[in-house]
């Protein structure tokens, strides 16, 4: 049995389903991921300069510097993109959410009136 949803405005069915996922995907997906390689980029870059400087420890204080400049752009680098690929994926997950429990999925052709799905208490 299909059920038919109604305006709750003026009761008519002429009713359109909007989609906002798309484009929640996008943008979310675009600032999470944003931030994603911003903070993996920051935190990588440190742990490699770190890294990079302990292992040029043993070739002295050149070894450090350049140890220390090549671990920071690796560190950088790495986990900058898998920052930027989980902040991206997650985003897209939390616009999906957004989208289903925010914005209303419904509008009347008739009247114009958008709304959101009633649930139905049995």
């Amino acid at each position: 049995m299909e059920n038919t949803i109604l305006c709750p405005k003026c009761g008519s069915s002429e009713i359109e389903k909007r989609n906002h996922d798309q484009h929640l995907k996008k943008a979310s997906g675009l600032l999470l991921g944003s931030a994603g390689v911003a903070a993996g980029t920051v935190g990588g870059a440190a742990t490699g300069a770190s890294t990079g400087a302990a292992i040029g420890a043993v070739a002295g204080p050149l070894g450090v510097i350049v140890g220390g400049t090549v671990g920071t752009f690796i560190g950088g680098i790495s986990v900058g993109i898998t920052g930027g690929f989980l902040g991206n994926y997650f985003g897209k997950k939390a616009g999906v959410v957004i989208d289903k429990n925010l914005f209303l999925d419904f509008r009347c052709l008739k009247c114009k009136h958008r709304f959101k799905a009633q649930v139905e208490k049995s």
